[in-house]
């Protein structure tokens, strides 16, 4: 099933137009995670977790006008306070709703890359990397009557290493 994606990010505005997500910045892909490497073997007993590893954020886009922001917040160093990252998709209700919602705070611009070809798309791509503080993450389950129920949202401080 498809999904639109849009990143609202403070002080930066992006070129989307759907209705409730004007001026925010459309992303056709994103990648992002944790992991915590397990140790088995001999001299363990049992497994043994080692601490939490959280990736950057990571999106792709086309270039816009949020781009000249991202590059200068990128090559500035500067703080944007926060970030949310809203996925929508159809459901019963006749239109689309939010089913994904990733919220972060104290977010830093990491990376920005650009690639095109000439014989491609009419517009260049962008990665874009994002390290940040804090993320919460909320996942809505669309029941039978396709409408969206509420989850229960989790929170992770990195900085803390606990949930928030």
């Amino acid at each position: 099933m498809a999904f639109d994606a849009y990143v609202d990010l403070k002080g930066i505005p992006g070129e989307a137009t759907a209705k409730g997500f004007e001026k925010k910045i459309e992303i056709f892909s994103f990648s992002w995670g944790a992991s915590a490497p397990v140790t088995v073997g001999p001299g363990t007993e049992g497994m043994t977790a080692s601490r939490v590893s959280i990736s950057s954020f990571n999106i792709m886009k086309k270039t816009d006008v949020a781009s000249p922001k991202l590059f200068a917040a990128c090559t500035l160093g500067d703080h944007i306070t926060d970030m949310t990252v809203s996925l929508r998709k159809q459901t019963g209700t006749g239109g689309q709703d939010t089913f994904i919602i990733y919220k972060f705070e104290e977010v830093m611009v990491e990376s920005v890359q650009w690639s095109g070809s000439s014989g491609g798309d009419d517009t260049p791509t962008e990665s874009v990397s994002f390290a940040f503080g804090k993320v919460s993450f909320e996942y809505k389950q669309q029941g039978v009557d396709g409408k969206l129920v509420s989850g229960t949202p989790i929170l992770w401080d990195i900085r803390k290493v606990t949930n928030a």
